[in-house]
């Protein structure tokens, strides 16, 4: 099996264990429940995620050629640059706050997959922008 292919299975088994871990670690009340998978391809440099509750933003990506990534919020800046290595799948994770939008900026070619996780009954998007 290519190496490649086993870091990308062993990724995504991280985090289905991660959302599993966040559930059953959550109290009856207010459950991490709403997910939004989107990926794997980039058709834009920018992904925009947002809910109108507390969430997170998981990110398993791959660097394919001179890759960074710029993980912002609106009014806090610029939180964290990654330079990824290529063919390599890395992963992060951010939390934000309700009604922050969280932006993921890729510069060079980037696939993989981001991952929203929300509250119950919340209102939640993970979008592809144009660079402006």
């Amino acid at each position: 099996m290519n190496i490649q292919v086993l870091l990308t299975v062993i990724t995504i088994i991280i985090i289905v264990s991660a959302v599993a871990i966040i559930f059953s670690m959550q109290a009856h009340e207010q459950t991490f429940s709403k997910i939004i998978t989107v990926g794997p391809i980039w058709e834009s440099d920018v992904w925009s995620c947002t809910s109108n509750s507390d969430f997170l933003v998981y990110g398993a990506l791959r660097g394919l050629e001179n890759t960074q990534i710029s993980i912002s919020i609106p009014d806090l800046g610029t939180q964290s640059l990654y330079s990824l290595d290529d063919g390599k799948m890395q992963t992060f994770t951010i939390g934000g706050q309700a009604d922050q939008t969280v932006i993921i900026t890729g510069t060079g070619v980037v696939s993989g997959w981001l991952t929203l996780q929300t509250m119950s009954g919340a209102n939640a998007t993970c979008t592809q922008t144009p660079v402006q």
